[in-house]
């Protein structure tokens, strides 16, 4: 009975243990990446934040066509920009937002970074 119940703290310790490991590993992760991410709003500051080789959350018209242009701008020699995912929880849009890549209306914030 008494080594049932040690195994069963045992057991319960060990769980906790990996629990805390698991959170403590993703939110050190998280941290790392925001830390990493810079909001652009206007080009100048894309093309800055691109430079510092930082994640750029910026909004975007969703566009393919205009996707390619910003490609064909920022190429050089460490390659070129791209859209890389959109966000779940997307940061509020102002109506009336403009592209920070065009000066076409925004549909929504993309984050994007070199493609080598």
């Amino acid at each position: 009975m008494l080594a049932a119940i040690q195994q069963n703290l045992f057991d319960v310790a060990k769980q906790n243990l990996f629990k805390f490991a698991k959170q403590n590993l993703f939110d050190v992760a998280k941290q790392k990446r925001n830390s990493c991410v810079q909001v652009a709003k206007i080009w100048n500051e894309f093309v800055k934040t691109l430079n510092d080789k930082k994640l750029i959350l910026a909004p975007w018209c969703d566009e393919k066509d205009v996707e390619k242009d910003v490609k064909a701008q920022t190429k050089g020699e460490m390659g070129a920009s791209k859209t890389l995912c959109c966000p779940f929880e997307q940061p509020e849009l102002l109506e009336g937002m403009l592209s920070s890549a065009t000066r076409k209306l925004s549909k929504i914030w993309s984050y994007w970074g070199w493609s080598y």
